[in-house]
């Protein structure tokens, strides 16, 4: 994707899309910091695996709790601008209501696909850290 794309997608969803593009980038880096680093610990068989691994999980779980509120944040939003583009307006076209639906669903849309993600990556990264400490225990 280019980056003109992606500063226009980010312009269609409004302004609530730019901490959900945030939120998506720190769920991307921090899954993949933390597989790197189970991988790592998974190798050497270290025992401190649940204290040095843990805490990331914790924010990846938090942005899956927030990532649908800030899409919803998006919705209330795009309908409030849609109302008002229609009570401004000295009569109703189906353009200025779709442009406000269409920020609204956008921003939804966006934040329940990264509050999937978020939820995802902690789920397979907790089974693999359960795993670890597990495998640590046997030995």
């Amino acid at each position: 994707m280019e980056f003109t794309n992606l500063i226009s997608i980010m312009h269609k969803g409004g302004a609530v899309m730019w901490p959900l593009y945030a939120l998506l980038v720190v769920t991307v880096v921090l899954s993949i910091e933390r597989t790197i680093t189970l991988i790592v610990q998974w190798k050497k068989e270290e025992i401190m695996v649940k204290e040095s691994l843990g805490k990331p999980l914790s924010i990846l779980d938090l942005i899956a709790m927030i990532a649908p509120v800030l899409g919803f944040l998006g919705t209330v939003t795009g309908m409030i601008n849609a109302f008002k583009s229609v009570s401004e307006a000295s009569s109703v076209q189906l353009q200025v209501v779709a442009a406000g639906l269409y920020e609204a669903l956008f921003t939804t849309a966006f934040g329940l696909i990264i509050s999937i993600l978020a939820t995802v990556f902690s789920f397979f990264l907790d089974l693999a850290i359960e795993s670890l400490c597990e495998k640590s225990e046997e030995t």
